[in-house]
């Protein structure tokens, strides 16, 4: 065996090994799963419900359902009706919860498998340019993330898939352009073919997850790696398209997917069911320099109204004008900061600790603030949003982080103790990541008050109350006028006959007695609430449909 075979031989190996890129995944899950004891995840906001329709439509073996009987009571946010029923988000989540639920036996598991995809993910990443401490110590700094273990690890709307996803892709590009910088370059075809694998399976990871956002990133690491390839010319070798060859089929193969996904879901291959969602019930366009337009199902109820037409359109109309614009700007980095904010606190020093890859790294700053400024465009702030850039700005401050280490070193005349030096910082960030993340966990465990957080798990008991009763239930929620449009009740699974609780609104007389008529093996149940927003559940009244 040659000296290059050998030394590709053992890159292999070291790129390929389980362990390192294991560990912090491993870790990760189960500081999820330990969270998650001390105070059970349930679903929430909106979102949470759609993402768990998804995994339920799955686990029935579908990609999407038939229409209920009655449908028109059970509309609710994210979700649509027409020519199927099922929700509009991307599948990946729901997959992953599917396979927890399979695992387990329930939805959370696969909260905690996002996790440990997105540490691992991570750790491979980073292990792409530093040395293997470093990609572990970050995969490590993820799993201790206090706003990421206590918040999307909990939730069942997150963006650790779109980490993954990025976190692949990244890692991939950067292995694949060390490669192309060497001079000799043969019998690495096979090797360069797992790596572009990888990036596909990233693509499509992000694809499923954050397609939007996931998409935009994936293109600017596209442009920031492409001056590599044709300066060498090697975009335009014959061994070039060879290797690339494996991920193109993945990509493909997860693009194909997603037009099946599409049919199964709104009738049309190139008809995404989030676009379908947004014409028939939507008011807000998506971006701010698009225009407003009516819904083509409308609204039926005050619910909706409210909430397309109210609280949605007024996020818009905030952040569309140019003053608006910098507005929402500066709330969405206040947010960014706020959770966030220690992996992209490095940056402004750049230019004083780096060296030979100052260059290098605020190329990938720019390129943050570039997908950034483009995020932006979205009226409403949610973390998951920018957590496709959260891959791009752990690699940039490990760089700065290494580059603080390295002056340290030689300002204080510790060369030959660099090492030890890279451990004692690392290991005092992931020391206070440790104290934070207890500290924010205990505090959550404890935290009773929170209204929204009573009305999740004031639901999820009064689901547990109702099964514990024999036969099926019904039950006609009643809101009052100012009932806050973000605390919804009327959400279903995916197989509505087969359901134990079924949700429905209080509509006209008609609407009422339609369902009650589609249903009638069911027991009925009256959820109302007063002017302080507590829920008073009764049996049905005939009365009350009069």
């Amino acid at each position: 065996m040659s000296e290059l075979d050998s030394s590709l031989v053992k890159q292999t190996h070291r790129w390929f090994e389980c362990w390192p890129v294991a560990l912090p995944g491993l870790f990760g899950f189960f500081v999820a799963m330990a969270i998650a004891c001390t105070r059970w995840p349930v679903p929430s906001m909106h979102d949470d419900f759609g993402n768990l329709l998804v995994a339920s439509t799955l686990l029935e073996g579908r990609l999407a359902n038939p229409v209920p009987a009655s449908w028109q009571s059970m509309e609710t946010f994210h979700v649509v009706f027409q020519p199927s029923y099922a929700a509009k988000f991307p599948i990946g989540l729901g997959l992953m919860l599917s396979v927890g639920k399979l695992l387990t036996g329930s939805f959370a598991a696969g909260l905690w498998l996002c996790t440990g995809l997105g540490c691992s993910a991570i750790a491979w990443m980073i292990m792409a340019h530093f040395p293997r401490r470093w990609g572990i110590a970050a995969g490590l700094f993820a799993a201790l993330h206090p706003c990421w273990q206590n918040g999307w690890s909990q939730q069942f709307t997150n963006g650790w898939l779109a980490i993954a996803g990025i976190a692949l892709v990244f890692g991939g590009l950067l292995r694949i352009r060390r490669y192309y910088r060497s001079e000799q370059l043969s019998g690495s075809v096979v090797l360069d073919g797992r790596l572009t694998s990888i990036v596909g399976v990233g693509c499509v990871l992000t694809l499923f997850s954050r397609p939007f956002e996931g998409g935009l990133v994936c293109g600017l690491l596209g442009l920031y790696f492409a001056p590599t390839l044709i300066a060498r010319r090697l975009a335009f070798s014959a061994r070039f398209w060879q290797a690339a060859v494996p991920g193109s089929v993945i990509l493909a193969g997860g693009l194909f997917f997603q037009l099946i996904v599409n049919h199964s879901i709104t009738g049309s291959f190139l008809q995404l069911p989030y676009q379908l969602h947004e014409s028939q019930y939507g008011v807000a366009p998506v971006l701010i320099w698009q225009k407003p337009h009516e819904p083509s199902l409308g609204h039926r109820f005050t619910e909706q109204v409210k909430f397309h037409r109210g609280w949605s359109m007024d996020e818009f109309r905030k952040a569309a004008s140019f003053q608006g614009y910098f507005t929402l700007l500066e709330t969405r980095f206040g947010v960014l900061i706020n959770h966030w904010g220690r992996l992209l606190a490095f940056a402004p020093i750049c230019l004083s600790v780096l060296g030979t890859e100052r260059r290098r790294t605020f190329g990938l700053v720019g390129l943050l603030l570039i997908a950034f400024l483009v995020i932006n465009c979205i009226p409403w702030v949610m973390p998951q949003y920018v957590s496709p850039l959260i891959p791009v700005a752990i690699f940039v401050a490990c760089t700065v982080a290494r580059g603080i280490a390295n002056r340290l070193a030689h300002a204080w005349r510790l060369a030959t103790h660099y090492v030890q030096i890279e451990i004692g910082l690392l290991g005092c960030i992931l020391l206070s990541q440790c104290y934070w993340t207890a500290t924010t966990a205990y505090a959550r465990s404890q935290f009773k008050a929170g209204w929204e957080r009573n009305v999740s798990d004031q639901r999820a008991e009064m689901i547990v109350d109702l099964e514990a009763i024999p036969g099926a239930d019904l039950v006609i929620v009643k809101y009052e006028p100012n009932h806050n449009v973000h605390f919804e009740w009327v959400f279903n699974e995916a197989n509505v006959e087969r359901s134990s609780v079924l949700w429905v609104r209080w509509g006209s007389d008609e609407m009422n007695q339609r369902v009650l008529e589609s249903y009638p093996d069911r027991k009925i149940w009256n959820l109302e609430f007063n002017e302080a927003g507590e829920p008073s559940l009764r049996e049905w009244i005939r009365t009350y449909a009069n």
